[in-house]
């Protein structure tokens, strides 16, 4: 059987004939409680301060503009 046939033989083609799963790695392991709330009190401590630049941006966004189409003949469809 070649890979075409292999891939049509499927219901549907994932890539993984016979449905085989990646192996796992056996040093993975959920995190516990305590191990996440670690992870997330050291990312609320890296954002502290931490300032969107698009905020403090040179353009000012909420200046008036010109629009950018305009009625030739003065008539509005």
């Amino acid at each position: 059987m070649n890979a075409y046939e292999r891939l049509m033989a499927e219901a549907i083609p994932t890539g993984t004939f016979g449905h085989a799963q990646p192996p796992s790695d056996p040093h993975s392991r959920p995190w516990t409680a305590l191990e996440q709330a670690e992870h997330r009190r050291t990312l609320d401590e890296a954002l502290n301060g931490w300032q969107d630049p698009s905020d403090t941006a040179t353009r000012d966004r909420q200046r008036p503009r010109r629009p950018q189409l305009r009625v030739i003949d003065g008539q509005a469809a």
